[in-house]
């Protein structure tokens, strides 16, 4: 007998649970193979806890026609506020038939990553689970509520700053309130300590984000030149024209109620994706 196995790992980032399931699709075959039944069980492994009644592979007759299913729902067991941990799961499952004079050995299926469950998220008390290896892309439109914001993004990250998606190098989270403050500062200085002179309704926008190390006091940034802008940005203290490499940072000055708001999605999309400390991610800017 010939099947097809697909395994899906889901989370609820926002809950301290997530799944694993196991589909048998049957292709082809020959011989006695009518009557085939499969049934499993499963387990976890790390910070978790899965009883008896976290697993539903109950014995399913395979067909040529439909699907058969097999699940593990798994709870973390990280609960303490700051903490996280890793867990993974395995569904094993077997097939039997009265007509086979020896049933076969059971089959162990483990997804190669981990789940990542943390109480560590800023901005969120829930406990939630990801896949740790997937990062995660922060998608900004130009043609959505903050055009300009977009626009700086994306010439910041044309004139080569990282963080763009698919092939530039990633962005990394930074949670300290200190640096985080000390990368806004360095990026976009206030006119009364030297820095930049704000246009009526406007504030200045700093890329990469002040809440990464790749900020502009807390990353690697080339001299002599590290901080740059362009030409619609109304900074005549920053040079423009300037590409390379992924060091420096870029500065301009944009709607203040776009940049409000584009840093309010920014910490929505890190609680929804529970980006932490030193976590990587992207930045899309698409049409």
């Amino acid at each position: 007998m010939g099947y097809i196995q697909a395994d899906f790992v889901y989370t609820d980032t926002s809950g301290p649970y997530w799944g694993h399931q196991v589909v048998i699709d049957k292709t082809d075959g020959w011989g006695k193979i009518g009557g085939t039944t499969v049934s499993g069980s499963g387990s976890c492994t790390g910070n978790c806890t899965a009883t008896a009644a976290d697993v539903d592979f109950p014995s399913q007759t395979v067909t040529e026609t439909g699907l058969t299913y097999g699940d593990i729902m798994p709870r973390t067991t990280v609960t303490a506020p700051g903490s996280l941990g890793a867990a993974r799961t395995a569904i094993t499952y077997r097939f039997a038939n009265p007509a086979w004079t020896s049933q076969p050995s059971p089959v162990t299926t483990r997804p190669t990553f981990d789940v990542r469950c943390d109480n560590a998220t800023p901005g969120t008390d829930k406990v939630g689970c990801v896949v740790k290896d997937y990062e995660p892309v922060h998608v900004i439109s130009l043609s959505g509520p903050n055009p300009d914001y977009a626009r700086h993004i994306r010439d910041a990250q044309t004139s080569g700053l990282q963080g763009a998606y698919p092939d530039g190098r990633p962005l990394e989270r930074l949670t300290d309130a200190t640096k985080r403050e000390q990368n806004g500062n360095r990026a976009c200085p206030q006119a009364s300590s030297g820095g930049y002179p704000r246009p009526s309704g406007y504030s200045c926008d700093e890329y990469p984000f002040r809440s990464t190390w790749q900020g502009a006091a807390t990353g690697w940034h080339p001299s002599p030149n590290p901080g740059r802008t362009f030409n619609w940005c109304q900074i005549s203290a920053l040079p423009t024209g300037v590409t390379g490499g992924p060091g420096g940072w870029s500065a301009c000055m944009i709607p203040a109620g776009q940049n409000s708001s584009g840093g309010a999605l920014l910490n929505s999309f890190y609680i929804s994706n529970r980006v932490i400390e030193k976590d990587q991610f992207y930045v899309w800017i698409v049409a």
